[in-house]
């Protein structure tokens, strides 16, 4: 028989990310509807510690929302008007929503900052159109629309067949016209910015940089320092590229916006093959045992590119 608990307070922090929808739910639920509490073996509320503590396969349910872990924690204020101050959630960590899972080993919600921290191996937030993973941590912070995901972090595309990696990505979500439930808004990505080892890939084109900004509605990527733009089995070489992922539009510049020339003038190198060569060029890699490029859609992707455009979810 599993023990169960209902507990009717302010609110209960129930995640997820980017993609932001189970977020929004984080500090916006102040209803008086219950937390359901349910664990395997045993569920402890300490009014000295001011936490309570579900243990063995323990699930927290407010509403359409639930987080599960081995263990769950809810620290709260002392006396007569307690607030809740913060959750963690431990082991096998698995937060959902009616359109969202995220996956971790740990999880914590800071009231007063508002914000989820995600953190553990295996860490992936999947979206029915989105899937974001990371090695070091994702966190979410609800009042500024902002969710951070750091450590060789990817965000995939599966319907536009897009990756964009960084060893930093920060999605910027805006309310949608459309309402969620409730008459509540929906976000949706904006932009997504990157820092470190860019990487950016769709049907048309890759580019890589030291930073970048990938434009949700769009779909261009802008990317500075160390640029190398491949499209078409062509290579070109600057310090600033603008790249469309859905087209066969690529800018490349030899300095970076706004900066002074300063020294011997900058310059851009590539190489172009004609269209005899191109076909010679694949010819030859496809009669390679162990090739070192996949085709799509036209152009060489890094195997790095077409490995994560359908992550294992």
């Amino acid at each position: 028989m599993r023990d169960k608990l209902f507990l009717f307070l302010f609110f209960l922090a129930s995640t997820s990310l980017c993609h932001a929808q189970i977020m929004d739910q984080l500090g916006k639920n102040k209803d008086d509807s219950p937390v359901i509490i349910d664990a395997e073996k045993s569920i402890v509320c300490d009014e000295t510690a001011q936490k309570c503590v579900a243990t063995g396969d323990a699930k927290a349910t407010k509403g359409t929302n639930t987080v599960y872990g081995d263990v769950l924690t809810v620290y709260f204020t002392e006396g007569k008007d307690r607030e809740i101050t913060h959750m963690t959630a431990d082991g096998h960590v698995r937060m959902t929503s009616p359109t969202e899972t995220a996956y971790g080993e740990h999880a914590h919600y800071d009231v007063k900052l508002d914000r989820v921290l995600m953190t553990g191996g295996n860490l992936r937030i999947v979206t029915p159109k989105e899937t974001l993973t990371a090695r070091d941590s994702i966190e979410y912070w609800h009042s500024k629309n902002k969710g951070i995901a750091r450590g060789n972090a990817i965000a995939t595309f599966p319907e536009k067949k897009e990756v964009v990696q960084a060893d930093t990505l920060t999605a910027y979500f805006k309310s949608s016209s459309e309402k969620k439930g409730e008459g509540k808004e929906k976000l949706t990505l904006d932009r997504v910015e990157a820092e470190g080892n860019v990487l950016a890939s769709g049907p048309k084109g890759v580019v890589t940089g030291n930073r970048g900004t990938y434009s949700a509605k769009t779909r261009i990527v802008e990317v500075f320092e160390n640029v190398t733009v491949t499209q078409n089995g062509n290579v070109i070489k600057g310090e600033h590229g603008i790249q469309n992922l859905d087209s066969n539009f690529a800018e490349i510049y030899p300095t970076l916006p706004g900066e002074s020339q300063k020294g011997p003038a900058k310059r851009i190198s590539g190489i172009i093959y004609p269209k005899d060569a191109k076909k010679m060029k694949e010819a030859e890699s496809e009669s390679e045992e162990n090739p070192t490029d996949e085709q799509e859609g036209g152009h060489n992707l890094p195997t790095s590119a077409t490995s994560n455009l359908t992550p294992s979810p």
